[in-house]
């Protein structure tokens, strides 16, 4: 069964669509909805007072391309208040050389902060592009305790 609803943050809303296989979107200052309920909403509850999400509770990547995927599940590892660059996470897949293509495949992530894309940034930490903006990425580093110095 589909579910869809709100998690309020400190800075903005987020709605969350979950379904049988696990969460599958999760939107920035998405459409109204009521509150998230259930292992989903503790989940994202747990993340605002500093924990990361648990890696048991299952993300639905139906139909997300087979380089893509792996781009995601590489990028889910990445602990809470770390930072990788497009760069070590393309040396992690194998790709030494496909920086550009991690960026291209977490551009399509359709369930950021749950798969931290956030938490990847340029060479020597430049923060680049977000799905939800930059103001949204400095948010959730800064909540993960990671300086910026910009």
């Amino acid at each position: 069964m589909d579910t869809c609803g709100a998690v309020l943050t400190p800075w903005g809303r987020l709605t969350v669509e979950v379904g049988d296989a696990g969460v599958r979107r999760v939107i920035f200052d998405g459409p109204e909805a009521p509150a998230l309920t259930g292992a989903w909403a503790a989940a994202f509850d747990a993340y605002l007072r500093g924990e990361d999400f648990p890696a048991a509770l299952p993300v639905d990547l139906a139909g997300v391309p087979p380089f893509t995927r792996r781009v995601l599940t590489a990028c889910r590892a990445i602990p809470f208040g770390t930072v990788r660059t497009y760069r070590e996470l393309a040396e992690r897949l194998g790709c030494p050389r496909g920086s550009r293509a991690v960026g291209q495949a977490l551009a399509r992530n359709p369930v950021p902060v749950v798969i931290p894309c956030h938490r990847v940034m340029g060479a020597n930490g430049a923060l680049t592009g977000f799905l939800g903006g930059l103001a949204w990425k400095r948010a959730l580093l800064a909540h993960e305790g990671i300086a910026l110095g910009i």
